[in-house]
């Protein structure tokens, strides 16, 4: 019995990390799309995992992520929310969540409609 829940442990183990390397090339493709429409760079080509938990949702419990991400502008023409001009070169952040594989959620300064 002992042998079964050890081999039970290390396939959810493996099932959870395989899932995770989906959703992290999910969450780094959507994160680049929205940099490129916004005229931004994505800095560094990665996104960071910051947060990671459980819901309960009409399936059942769902993993839940939160990722965030660094840009900066390609031009001087953008400008934040209050209007301030924004230096070419400064790493500003944003975020993405996602919900199972769905993304539920992006955030950029310049972005006018959170998706």
């Amino acid at each position: 019995m002992g042998d079964l829940l050890f081999i039970i442990l290390i396939l959810a183990a493996l099932w959870y990390w395989w899932d995770t390397q989906q959703v992290n090339e999910i969450a780094l493709a959507v994160c680049q799309q929205k940099c490129n429409q916004a005229g931004l760079q994505l800095l560094d080509a990665t996104v960071t995992r910051q947060r990671t938990w459980l819901r309960k949702g009409a399936g059942g419990l769902q993993i839940c992520r939160l990722y965030s991400f660094e840009f900066n502008n390609l031009s001087n023409s953008h400008q934040t929310a209050d209007f301030s001009p924004v230096e070419f070169g400064v790493r500003e952040s944003g975020y993405i969540v996602l919900i199972g594989k769905q993304v539920v959620e992006t955030k950029l300064p310049y972005d006018k409609t959170v998706h």
